[in-house]
């Protein structure tokens, strides 16, 4: 006779290979929303769509509130080099961050949620867009849907190659920062390299700004250090708490037109970190009142702008103390997150309207997330499953 775990372990994997085969970038994903409806359709639940090919599917259970569970849908322009029966048919796009697996359980909990006559809460299935550009999350938000089903509290996972194999982990507070995008440009004045004081050279100008910009990000409390102890010239005050770290880096610079004449121009390329939105402002304070010391001391003109990024991914402290039972339920397969991550997550939107928890799910294998041989074993998603189960299963979220 077969057992629970194994039809639902049959469901989850075939779900995640069928989903792999088929990735979809940004909003448009009519392949992927047709294989989510052909489930959710044969269920007792009410269907909207939402952000372009988007879906949330309410499931009535006569309660007054609802708790939701939110899958982001959209797969990468990565070509996968992985050979299996599952890879990817469209190439030059692959499901390199692991959203196959995180519909895999949330369509998986629908069927589920079909199969039950009661349930402690009402749920909402939320199967998101455009997470790895942007605007699928904060769109969904705005529409009102979770107000429309009076949600009390919203959940979701990622794939994590860095934890152990089917390891929940996560932490109240801080999981994830706000980043942005930055973009600087210094303008100079081009003159042959025999006569550089008849230009004005913006590569030398700009090579002095990364350098004070690390120097005065050095002072502040937690900023993360560029090298290893003991390389380099610049002294760093230790983060008191995980949370106090931040990020000023810049990885590209764009400089000149040939070996010989005075750079005209320089374009920097970078991103900065932090958990919170005040040390966030910190950060891009920096970035401009360093670029205005240049641009007065040697007389160029300069230009500052950044993306406005996500949100920092913060789980509600009060919520996470609601299901901290639930998490110790797992046994084995949860263990306390120690340090917040230095990635960013859309997710973090949800938390800005309703109270939630963002949870990692380890695949046990090291293959860093957007890789062109990004993969896991499906085993690891029934303990995904069984934590939303367990979710479902919790009767108290108010806060």
């Amino acid at each position: 006779m077969t057992n629970f775990n194994e039809i639902y372990q049959n469901k989850l994997t075939a779900h995640r290979r069928n989903l792999h085969m088929i990735p979809e970038i940004d909003r448009k994903l009519p392949k992927t929303r047709a294989y989510l409806l052909e489930t959710l359709e044969k269920l007792d639940c009410e269907i909207t769509s939402v952000c372009d090919d988007g879906l949330a599917a309410f499931f009535d259970f006569g309660r007054d509130h609802a708790i939701a569970f939110r899958a982001d849908m959209d797969a990468l322009p990565v070509e996968e080099e992985v050979e299996s029966e599952y890879k990817s048919t469209h190439p030059g796009f692959m499901h390199a961050c692991g959203h196959d697996g995180h519909m895999s359980m949330v369509l998986t909990l629908g069927e589920y949620l079909g199969s039950l006559e009661e349930c402690a809460h009402n749920v909402l299935l939320i199967f998101q867009p455009a997470e790895e550009t942007l605007g699928g999350a904060e769109e969904i938000c705005k529409t009102g849907v979770l107000d429309k089903y009076n949600v009390q509290a919203v959940f979701g996972t990622h794939m994590w190659p860095f934890a152990d194999a089917g390891v929940v982990t996560t932490r109240p507070g801080a999981l994830m920062p706000r980043s942005a995008e930055i973009n600087i440009d210094i303008n100079g004045n081009a003159a042959h390299g025999t006569s550089p004081y008849e230009g004005l050279d913006a590569l030398f100008i700009a090579t002095e700004y990364v350098q004070n910009l690390y120097k005065e990000h050095a002072k502040r409390v937690g900023a993360v250090q560029r090298f290893k102890d003991g390389i380099g010239h610049l002294e760093y005050i230790p983060a008191e708490t995980p949370d106090q770290r931040t990020i000023i880096h810049i990885g590209k610079m764009t400089s000149g037109y040939a070996r010989n004449i005075v750079s005209d121009y320089t374009h920097l390329l970078g991103t900065i970190r932090a958990y919170d939105d005040e040390t966030f402002a910190e950060l891009v304070d920096i970035l401009t009142s360093q670029l205005a010391i240049v641009k007065e001391k040697y007389g160029c003109e300069t230009a500052f702008s950044r993306s406005e990024g996500y949100p920092p991914v913060y789980n509600e402290p009060a919520l996470f103390d609601k299901i901290k039972p639930v998490l110790d339920g797992q046994g084995d397969k949860y263990e306390f997150l120690q340090m917040p991550l230095m990635i960013s997550e859309d997710f973090s939107f949800y938390g800005r309207y309703k109270p939630a928890v963002f949870f990692l799910l380890g695949t046990g294998t090291g293959i860093s997330l957007h890789s062109t041989n990004f993969d896991f074993d499906e085993t690891v998603l029934m303990s995904g499953f069984n934590l939303y189960k367990g979710l479902l299963e919790h009767t108290d979220f108010t806060l």
